[in-house]
Order: structure tokens, then sequence, then C-alpha cells
């Protein structure tokens, strides 16, 4: 009988430098309602259909954002452009500033659900979650997208190896 090795330490890790590998485009989720107000930078974003239009998102389960998204079912994703390197590393907590200080820093309006988007996105998915479940250490919420806002052809941020970076 084989021990299972999934488990250890040194197998998660190489599972985490296999993942960085994977250049993935960036993104801050935006939500706003009765639970408050909250902001996180993601790369775990993931179409599912376009018949509906459907996200997933992959977030991990200490993550502050986690019971504001689930009380407040509304949601923007903003899709970052490469010039908004600083609003991602405002919203993933690489900066000092609060989570309220990292709206103060950009220009947002909202869409039609009243959630907040960046202004200079590449695009705008506005949606509400219609289902959650958790897997390991994370929790999946799958949004149905009800409003969509393209815009320009700017290059797009992306992460990769651990590092921001500039997709054409």
């Amino acid at each position: 009988m084989s021990s299972d090795h999934t488990h250890t330490p040194a197998f998660q890790q190489d599972f985490r430098h296999a993942m960085a590998s994977c250049a993935a485009g960036v993104h801050v989720i935006t939500t706003d309602g009765a639970a408050g107000r909250y902001g996180i930078t993601m790369t775990a974003v993931t179409s599912i259909t376009d018949e509906p239009p459907t996200v997933m998102l992959c977030i991990n389960r200490k993550a502050a954002i986690i019971p504001i998204l689930s009380a407040n079912r509304d949601l923007c994703i903003n899709v970052l452009s490469a010039s908004q390197q600083d609003v991602a590393e405002h919203f993933a907590g690489m900066t000092k500033l609060s989570p309220e200080e990292r709206f103060e820093y950009h220009i947002w309006h909202r869409g039609e659900n009243g959630q907040l988007q960046v202004e200079g996105a590449l695009a705008h998915l506005h949606g509400r979650i219609i289902a959650e479940h958790e897997v390991g250490t994370h929790k999946v919420f799958y949004v149905r997208i009800g409003e969509i806002k393209i815009h320009g052809a700017e290059p797009a941020l992306v992460y990769f190896r651990r590092r921001f970076c500039e997709l054409a």
C-alpha cells in the first residue's frame, strides 16, 4: 500500500511553484452592501460558461472578504490593465493601506447593481453569487454575470512567477 504524499508540505510547495508558472490575469473583486465595502486582488477567476454568463472565483477561506461577499452577494470583477499595477498592489495588501483607504487612491464609478468599478480597467463584469462551496482551504463562488462593460485595448496586467507583468 502506497502512502499519500499529496498532503506533505513538500508536495504542496511543489504545487504552488507549478501554479506560479501559469500566467494569470489580474482582477480586483469589489463588493459593497449591507455587510460593508471590500475589495481583493485575485488571479483565481475563471469563466465557466457563456450561457448564462457565469464566472468562478476561488478565495482562501481565511480572507477577510469571505463573510462580506457571502452576505452582500453582489460584486464587480475589475479586469486590470497593465497600467493598474498600483491598484493590484493596494488590494493585495502589499501596501500599508487599510481596506477602506484602498478605495481612496483610485477613481471609482458604480455599475447598475451599485457595485464599484475602478476607472481604467479593461473590463467590468458585474454579477451576483448564485452558489458557493468549499474545497480544501478555499471557498468557491459561482457568479452569474448581469452587466458587462468593455473598455479600450490596453495591455493586460498578468501575474507570472510571483510578479506582475504586462501582456500586450
